[in-house]
């Protein structure tokens, strides 16, 4: 039989504790936080504990641990008040109609060659829309729409987080180029570029695992290929670009971002060179994502209509 929380008298309070207690160790940090007294906490860990009839934590060392209960009660509550708190922002939006703060992650690429064009356009047509963009790996993202710090974005999920907790919608994979300095010894070879000749130098690459490490690295193999015994791995992608202006590395990177780092607006050469290649890179699919159950707010449903309608010309989001 289904426990009924509510009916049993689970209360805002016991959801705002199981919430901070998901980022703290200790019950008297967790009551600090929340401008209570450490033994007011307790007596709320008790009523939880009748209401659950469950142990929701176990002491360890000199702080505390949630069960396997605890944890899942708590991960729960903290998508419970966010959804309050996009509530709040839901109705402050509409009482001020076409404004409010969204805030969209996404991957460089899409980055670069969808949001930044987009944006342009909302800051025109919905000038009291402000917008926040977190750029970055998709394993950087995922946890912070989880756990509500970004209204969507534009990435893939993580295999180490379960894909149940999103709602995805695939868009398009992601064409690849290797890049090196202006000047770089490979341009006095002849284009396209056997894959093998950038293996006489060095290479940059995010951390093992990324999506475009692992499309050049099973690249390489499908071409019988070793892989680069000289690689600099960063997950920041303007080291990556500091250490391709500077040095004779190479580097794969997303085509908007290696087309947009080569040519200047004004035609003129940019920072780097595209090595072509003879290889095609394509990387996985990225998604449009949302946490699973979310309703965007007013604001962010624009923001989301316009970057969707540059990617794929739609006009809805999902």
């Amino acid at each position: 039989m289904t426990l009924d929380l509510l009916r049993r008298g689970l209360k805002m309070s016991h959801l705002r504790l199981l919430s901070e207690l998901s980022n703290q160790s200790r019950l008297t940090d967790a009551a600090i936080a929340l401008g209570m007294t450490q033994p007011a906490a307790s007596r709320l860990i008790a009523e939880i504990e009748r209401i659950t009839e469950a142990e929701v934590y176990v002491r360890s060392g000199r702080g505390i641990e949630l069960t396997d209960v605890g944890r899942k009660l708590a991960e729960r509550c903290v998508r419970i008040l966010q959804e309050f708190a996009d509530a709040g922002r839901d109705i402050e939006e509409h009482k001020s109609g076409q404004s409010g703060h969204v805030t969209i992650g996404s991957v460089t690429g899409p980055a670069i060659e969808y949001v930044l064009p987009a944006l342009r356009h909302i800051r025109l047509s919905y000038p009291d829309i402000s917008i926040s963009v977190e750029v970055g790996p998709s394993n950087t993202l995922a946890p912070m729409l989880e756990d509500g710090r970004l209204d969507f974005s534009f990435s893939r999920v993580p295999a180490e987080l379960d894909p149940s907790l999103f709602e995805e919608k695939p868009l398009l994979r992601e064409p690849a180029l290797m890049v090196g300095r202006i000047g770089h010894p490979l341009t006095r070879s002849q284009f396209p570029l056997e894959f093998e000749a950038f293996l006489g130098f060095d290479w940059v690459l995010p951390p093992v695992g990324s999506p475009i490490r692992a499309t050049a690295e099973q690249a390489l193999r499908d071409k019988g290929l070793a892989l680069p015994s000289r690689v600099l791995t960063t997950s920041s992608f303007l080291f990556t670009l500091a250490s391709v202006q500077q040095t004779n590395a190479v580097a794969p990177v997303a085509r908007s971002v290696a087309n947009s780092f080569a040519t200047r607006p004004d035609g003129s050469p940019g920072t780097v060179t595209i090595l072509e290649c003879s290889v095609s890179l394509s990387v996985q699919t990225y998604s449009f994502l949302m946490r699973k159950g979310q309703v965007l707010t007013p604001a962010a449903q624009i923001v989301a209509r316009e970057v969707l309608r540059a990617v794929t010309g739609q006009e809805r989001y999902p």
